[in-house]
């Protein structure tokens, strides 16, 4: 009992030091999900219909994006991927940057 008490107060501490990370914005947490299935926007294949599962609410052109109808459970395609990305949304091509895309997470849908 004592061995699960002592692993569980150590997996505490190091949550807590990942958290301070991520929030001093020191590290970039990887945007994978094996629960849901779902990835961020630069990881998708160019031509995939994708949803979008969730935006990161901490920026201001993540807040564009949502007023431009990029926003949660909406259906995108992604055309093409360079250094920007373009999605095609309710038959309009958006351009994205990439450090953009990688605060975009999605999941696919079926055809």
């Amino acid at each position: 009992m004592a061995a699960f008490a002592e692993a569980h107060k150590l997996l505490e501490i190091k949550s807590r030091f990942l958290l301070r990370q991520i929030l001093n914005k020191r590290i970039v947490p990887i945007v994978t999900s094996k629960i849901t299935g779902s990835f961020n926007l630069c990881s998708a294949k160019c031509g995939m219909r994708l949803r979008i599962v969730a935006i990161q609410s901490d920026c201001a052109e993540c807040l564009r994006l949502r007023e431009l109808g990029f926003c949660e459970t909406s259906v995108v395609c992604k055309v093409t991927e360079g250094s920007a990305i373009i999605c095609s949304l309710y038959g309009t091509r958006l351009a994205i940057g990439r450090s953009l895309g990688e605060r975009i997470l999605v999941e696919p849908v079926a055809a």
